[in-house]
């Protein structure tokens, strides 16, 4: 490979880094922001159930679904606030 073209190959490397940085890093951000928000909505899920558990509350199965199928980040806090109160694992979902 002659020099003239390793300089050419080199600019082309340099040129797709450029272009990807420019119009993939907007993707690779809201990726980053979606992964959060799922990272969050895990936890308190996990909060959810460990304060059930935790207080002996009986979770069943359509409980512990509900709640896990659950990504609204707002209605989860509103459960978890409830768990600490509730009598039975079904009425953290009474409004």
């Amino acid at each position: 490979m002659t020099v003239k073209r390793l300089e050419e190959v080199v600019t082309t490397i340099q040129d797709f880094e450029y272009l990807g940085e420019k119009y993939f890093s907007h993707w690779l951000e809201m990726g980053e922001v979606k992964g959060a928000a799922k990272g969050r909505a895990e936890g308190e899920i996990d909060a959810i159930l460990n304060v059930l558990e935790a207080r002996g509350l009986e979770v069943a199965d359509d409980v512990r679904e509900r709640i896990c199928q659950c990504q609204d980040l707002d209605q989860l806090r509103t459960w978890v606030r409830r768990a600490v109160a509730v009598d039975s694992a079904h009425q953290i979902f009474a409004e």
